[in-house]
């Protein structure tokens, strides 16, 4: 093999599944969250102290910190390789130095597959909960429905969902087929907020088959989640129900608020009907709080649930996305149709924020 074919190969093999999108996630995602999973167990620094000691000794900490983090025989192995390779580094002696490099490049070996592990469980994780999430928008009659949800991690918090019911019952005359809009978002990310929200998601469609009131479903849910959830656990939610091709009813559970562009005077409002977090609170203070709305739409009309993954993204100034942005966007974008309406948001959102931190979860509903 000439030289030429062999350093072909050796870009090859390094670079043909390199994109653009590894380098954004090592600069946008994995550094930030790397140095705070370090960080955290790291002694805070005495100010007192000149800048040199102050950062001698964070180095030391830091170092500390990614020694903790390996099991206790890696630990060992580790501070010896490293005085394996020092030491005969600085004495010349070259096979020990290599005895050293050799036995780093193993424990590296070792936390690297134990990390393919994880990720191919995770990565299983992360399918089952994308399958109890609609793939695509409902059919819905007199609207178009467009959503997207993204998570910050391989899984995570978010959850949405439409469900739709015949309810024969209904005392206020409306239609019998009705659609029930969920968005919630659980405290927390990663395994311990999705395994959350798969009982959270089981808990809701048992109860609108039971119960068809929105405040009386929040409150059902409360009850139960209140025994389920841990301690610091809490669960916020918008539940809305479709009522009539021009009625929908809208419970809010400490969540965002909902969006409502009018058509006919060309505003943005947000409705922010009265709640608190889910799982939060079983002494009745959370009936109390609970309120329902009414919003009567036309066409035209724009309403769009979203969770904080949206509007506090934030850029590399820490400001905030915020809900400003996103009426100014819905404004400029009104005529639009429900999917390119939720494309805007995103690109937008996308351009602000160079750091995914927080699951993002969007669904935009027009009035046609």
């Amino acid at each position: 093999m000439s030289i030429r074919n062999l350093v072909n190969s050796i870009y090859r093999f390094y670079t043909d599944d390199l994109n653009i999108s590894e380098f954004e996630k090592l600069i946008k995602r994995d550094a930030p969250e790397v140095y705070r999973f370090y960080k955290n167990g790291v002694e805070p620094l005495d100010p007192s102290k000149n800048k040199v000691k102050q950062i001698l000794v964070f180095i030391k900490n830091l170092f500390k910190a990614f020694l903790l983090k390996l099991s206790p025989l890696r630990r060992i192995l580790y501070s010896i390789a490293l005085f394996f390779f020092f030491y005969g580094w600085l004495s010349t002696d070259w096979k020990l130095a290599f005895l050293g490099f050799v036995m780093i490049n193993l424990l590296l070996a070792f936390e690297i597959a134990d990390k393919l592990t994880a990720r191919d469980e995770l990565e299983v994780a992360r399918k089952i909960q994308s399958d109890l999430m609609p793939k695509d928008p409902p059919h819905i009659k007199n609207f178009e429905v467009a959503c997207y949800s993204k998570t910050a991690r391989e899984v995570g918090g978010d959850y949405f969902d439409f469900i739709k019911l015949n309810d024969e019952s209904d005392p206020e005359g409306g239609d019998s087929h009705k659609t029930y809009i969920i968005i919630g978002d659980i405290s927390g990310k990663g395994m311990a907020a999705a395994l959350y929200m798969v009982q959270v998601q089981a808990l809701l469609k048992h109860l609108i088959e039971i119960h068809h009131d929105l405040k009386k479903i929040l409150s059902e849910l409360n009850k139960n989640l209140c025994r389920l959830f841990k301690k610091d656990y809490f669960f916020t939610a918008t539940l809305a129900c479709i009522h009539s091709h021009n009625l929908i009813k809208l419970c809010r559970a400490g969540h965002m608020p909902t969006l409502f562009y009018k058509s006919h005077s060309q505003t943005c409002e947000f409705r922010k009907p009265s709640g608190i977090g889910i799982g939060l609170n079983q002494d009745g203070i959370f009936e109390k709080a609970l309120e329902e709305e009414k919003i009567k739409i036309s066409k035209g009309d724009i309403i769009i649930f979203y969770t904080d993954g949206v509007t506090e993204s934030m850029d590399f100034n820490q400001n905030y996305f915020g809900d400003e942005k996103l009426k100014k966007i819905v404004s400029e974008n009104y005529y639009k149709s429900a999917d390119e309406i939720k494309d805007s948001i995103l690109q937008y959102a996308n351009r602000f924020s160079m750091n995914v931190q927080d699951d993002l979860t969007l669904i935009v509903m027009k009035k046609v």
